[in-house]
C-alpha cells in the first residue's frame, strides 16, 4: 500500500517537472531572469568586497521568489481554470500528491535559478565565495522557498489566469525592491528602509546575508520570518478552502 502511494507521488512529481520544462514562458522569467538581472545590477561591485557577496545572496533569494510567484502564483491560477486540473482531482491522492509535487518541483527549479546566479557571480563578477558560504546559502534558499511558495499558492488561489501575471509582478517586484534584494538597505532612502524592515522579503534577505557572514540572524528576523511563514500558510489554506467550496461544493 505504501509503495503504491509512493509511486503515485513520484508520478505526480515527474509529471509536474515535465510540464514545467515544456513551458518556455515559465523557464525564461523564473529561472533565467534572476541571473540576468544579477549580471546587469549586481555584478559590478568589487569582487573582494563583502557587498559583492551580499549581492549574490540577494539575487539568489530573488530567484527563489521568482519561482514561487511564477510557478505557484501564475501556474496555479491557470491550472484552476483548466478541465485537466478538475480531472486530476478525481485521481487517487491527487490533492496531496499534487501539492507535494509542486513543492518539490519549486525547490528543484529554485536550485536551478540559484545555480545560474552563482555561476554568473563566478564567471562575470569574480566574486569570492568559499564552499561553506555556498552550502549555507543553498540551505537558506531551501528554507526561504517554504514561505515564498506559500505566497505563490495564495496568489494562485486568489487570482484568475488573466489577472495573475500582472498581479504577480505588482506584488513581487515592489517586495523585491523594498526587501533590499536589488539595492542594499544602506542605499535605500530612509523612509523606504524603515518600511523595508517590516517586509517578508527583508527577512528572507537577512537570512541570505547571514549565510554569507556565517552568523545566525538576530531573533527579530527569525521571529518575523516564522510569523510570516505561519501567516502565508493560513492565508493559502483559507483561499484553497474557498476555492474548493466554490468549485466542488
Amino acid at each position: 500500500m505504501k509503495e503504491t502511494k509512493m509511486k503515485k507521488y513520484i508520478q505526480h512529481i515527474i509529471f509536474q517537472l515535465k510540464r514545467l520544462l515544456r513551458t518556455p514562458g515559465f523557464l525564461a522569467p523564473a529561472i533565467i531572469f534572476p541571473a540576468m538581472f544579477y549580471s546587469f545590477f549586481g555584478a559590478n561591485m568589487v569582487p573582494e568586497g563583502v557587498y559583492s557577496q551580499y549581492s549574490v545572496a540577494s539575487f539568489c533569494i530573488y530567484g527563489v521568489l521568482s519561482i514561487a510567484f511564477y510557478q505557484f502564483g501564475v501556474g496555479i491560477a491557470q491550472d484552476r481554470e483548466s478541465a485537466f486540473d478538475i480531472w486530476l482531482k478525481t485521481l487517487p491522492a491527487s490533492t496531496i500528491a499534487k501539492g507535494i509535487a509542486q513543492i518539490i518541483s519549486a525547490m528543484i527549479f529554485s536550485l536551478l535559478a540559484v545555480g545560474l546566479v552563482l555561476l554568473a557571480s563566478i564567471f562575470l563578477a569574480k566574486t569570492q565565495l568559499n564552499s561553506e558560504m555556498v552550502i549555507r546559502l543553498l540551505i537558506i534558499c531551501a528554507i526561504v522557498a517554504i514561505p515564498a511558495s506559500l505566497m505563490g499558492v495564495a496568489l494562485g488561489y486568489f487570482s484568475n489566469s488573466r489577472a495573475a501575471p500582472a498581479l504577480a509582478n505588482l506584488i513581487f517586484l515592489p517586495l523585491a525592491f523594498l526587501g533590499g534584494l536589488w539595492i542594499p538597505p544602506i542605499g535605500l532612502p530612509k523612509i523606504v528602509d524603515e518600511i523595508s524592515i517590516w517586509t517578508p522579503t527583508r527577512q528572507m534577505a537577512e537570512l541570505g546575508w547571514s549565510a554569507i557572514n556565517g552568523q545566525m540572524a538576530d531573533n527579530r528576523t527569525l521571529m518575523m520570518f516564522a510569523g510570516y511563514t505561519i501567516l502565508f500558510a493560513l492565508i493559502a489554506f483559507l483561499l484553497i478552502l474557498r476555492d474548493r467550496q466554490r468549485r466542488f461544493a
